[in-house]
Parts: structure tokens; sequence; C-alpha cells
């Protein structure tokens, strides 16, 4: 199936076999991060309207206006569902966290390398980004996923909670996390109790968005 994002124009091509029967699901453009909801019953209607881009402080090489769902994570998500991606180099801390995350009903992927997480966030954005921050060999006061993440557009970032892993930081340290600029801090010393640390971090984040995005309903910015 053939579809056009109805932000920017980007041709997107997913396989029919990849679609739930009789469900309406929605994806993100690669492009412009727009969600784009998908009937397979009903076309996809067009318009064409340019967003900035997300800087990329890796040079990472942009691909094609063509996407090719079976190089993605997620090819299609059903409406509103939470997306993870998991970014740590312990198997055991990232099945921990996997089985928690997978029982707080998120779809889960975890990133090898700091490059293959790129590509991952570059054709999805994800509801949660747990990041150590010495992964992949990264120096934990100059991580350049973290940087990554901090250098991203206001409007894509308030809609991605990031929680940094540290052996070094206390869990819910609110100063470290405004610091570093990420949602929670994690010290893998607590990871038994990750499950009510995420609780906890995810139901403060969207209280202290709640106000936020009443309004910007009512005003149609979302």
């Amino acid at each position: 199936m053939e579809i056009i994002c109805d932000n920017c124009n980007t041709k997107l091509s997913i396989a029919d076999d990849k679609l739930p029967q009789g469900k309406a699901v929605s994806i993100r453009c690669p492009k412009c991060k727009h969600k784009i909801s998908v009937d397979p019953q009903q076309p996809v209607e067009n318009e064409k309207t340019q967003m900035p881009a997300v800087p990329n402080p890796f040079n990472f090489e942009e691909g094609t206006e063509d996407y090719d769902a079976s190089e993605r994570p997620f090819d299609f998500l059903e409406e509103e569902g939470n997306t993870a991606l998991i970014c740590e180099n312990d198997p055991k801390i990232v099945q921990q966290i996997k089985t928690v995350l997978e029982i707080m009903d998120y779809s889960v992927t975890v990133a090898d390398t700091i490059r293959d997480a790129l590509k991952k966030m570059k054709y999805h954005t994800y509801s949660m980004i747990l990041v150590n921050e010495t992964f992949d060999g990264s120096d934990a006061d100059a991580n350049g996923l973290l940087l990554y993440l901090e250098r991203l557009e206001m409007n894509v970032r308030r809609h991605v909670f990031v929680g940094l892993l540290s052996r070094r930081c206390a869990t819910m340290d609110n100063m470290t996390a405004f610091l570093k600029s990420v949602n929670i801090t994690i010290n893998l010393d607590d990871i038994g109790s990750v499950d009510r640390i995420l609780a906890r971090g995810v139901n403060e984040y969207e209280l202290f968005y709640a106000a936020y995005n009443d309004c910007a309903k009512k005003l149609g910015i979302i």
C-alpha cells in the first residue's frame, strides 16, 4: 500500500500484510514526524506543507523519499500505542527494563549502538527513550545520543519521555535531570524497582504537560 504524508508530501510504501485487517492504524512520517492515520479501506489525502527538519549533529545520512517499512523498527502502530527505545549495553538490564515496559503496554525496541539508535529515531518518534550515559562507550559527560535528544525541536521533544540510566546519579534526582535535559534519572543499583520508578516518572510527566495539552487541543495546535 502506498500513502503520502499529508504534512510534507513524503511517499511511504507499506506492505499490505503489515497492516491489520479492518483496523485504522497510525505511523510516523520519517521526514517530519507527523502522525499519519491509515485506513486500508480509504484513500489518504495529500496536502503539502513543509516542516523544519530535526537537527542532526552526527551528519547521519538522509534517506530517500521512498519509505521501506521492512527496514524500520515499527512499520505500523495502533492509534495511541506507546513505543520505547532502550539504549543500554548490559543484556541483563535490558531484559529487566524490557519486561517492565511490555507489562506497561509499550512496544519495545533495543538499540545496539548510537548509530543504530539514531537510525531508529530517524524513522520513528518514540514515546519513551531510556539511555545509559555511557552507552556504546560514550563519555558520561558528553553522550552524543543525549546531545541529539537535547537538540530536538521542542514540538517533537515534549512528546518523548527520556530517562537517563546511570551508575553515579541518584534515582529521580530532579536537578541532575534538569541539567542533563532528561525527564528522569535512574540509578542502575535501583533497577529492581524500575517498574515503580517509571510508573511514577511517567505519571509526573503526564501531569506536567496536562494543562498545556488541554490548551493546545482547544487551540487546534495538536
